[in-house]
């Protein structure tokens, strides 16, 4: 997994790290762990799955955006293009898109950062 983490291996992960919190916090007598940290533990392993999630679904999300934001010149033209389709996907859109993500990636930031305030 260096460096490319695919989403079936961070599901693989995440599924791990889950079952790990869920029977120690369902099972925290067994262990002689305190329930105050076995709920602790819990939470922060949602917390390390969230973002192992987050971060496979972005690698996909980015090498689809390389993709489709390719500047080419002129219009992307099909010989057998579906009579269905009206317009393109212009530049104007993807710049309008690319804004759209950026500001919603902000606040994605924002309210991570929160959580993690809220946990310190």
């Amino acid at each position: 997994m260096a460096g490319n983490l695919s989403r079936a291996d961070a599901r693989t992960l995440t599924e791990t790290i889950d079952r790990i919190a869920s029977t120690l916090q369902n099972h925290h007598a067994t262990f002689g762990i305190p329930e105050k940290v076995a709920l602790d533990f819990a939470y922060r392993c949602d917390l390390i799955s969230d973002t192992v999630e987050k971060t496979a679904i972005d690698k996909t999300a980015e090498a689809a955006v390389d993709e489709l934001g390719a500047e080419v010149s002129g219009p992307i033209f099909e010989e057998n293009a579906s009579p269905d389709l009206k317009g393109q996907f212009t530049q104007k859109d993807f710049s309008e898109l690319t804004e759209m993500a950026e500001k919603l990636e902000k606040k994605a930031l924002s309210l991570r950062q929160m959580a993690d305030d809220s946990v310190s």
